[in-house]
């Protein structure tokens, strides 16, 4: 018997728990700098900024990763499961409580260095006429 399968989109598991993803922002507007052309750059919210922004479990980290694309990822360290969100340090989003460093460079965000097994939970991002959209 013959299987012919799809491609599909690749589902990876993370232990950090699901929380609403929503979020969009008018870079043009608000972050005239914030664009591919400009290199290696990274944007954290924490707080809401409107009642209709979800950020996540722990607040929300968009980058642009060194292939010039858009990435979006929770703040949450997927080891420690913590509300407090890692910090972005160069090409790297650090966690305080265990140490590890997961390497935003090429928009992984996979552990380079410590103990965690996964990388930081990732979500999708769409861009286009000057806006950004993150959500699950």
């Amino acid at each position: 018997m013959l299987v012919l399968g799809g491609c599909k989109d690749t589902v990876f598991f993370s232990s950090v728990p699901s929380y609403p993803v929503q979020f969009e922002l008018n870079i043009w507007a608000e972050y005239p700098h914030f664009v591919p052309d400009n290199g290696f750059q990274t944007l954290c919210f924490t707080k809401q900024r409107y009642e209709i922004d979800y950020l996540g479990y722990a607040g929300l980290l968009i980058w642009v990763d060194m292939n010039a694309q858009y990435k979006a990822a929770d703040l949450c360290c997927p080891h420690c499961l913590t509300r407090e969100p890692v910090r972005v340090d160069g090409f790297y989003a650090v966690c305080d409580k265990c140490g590890e460093q997961y390497d935003l460079s090429f928009g992984l965000a996979n552990p380079m260095k410590g103990i965690s097994k996964e990388a930081l939970r990732h979500y999708t991002v769409l861009s286009g006429n000057g806006k950004l959209r993150v959500s699950p």
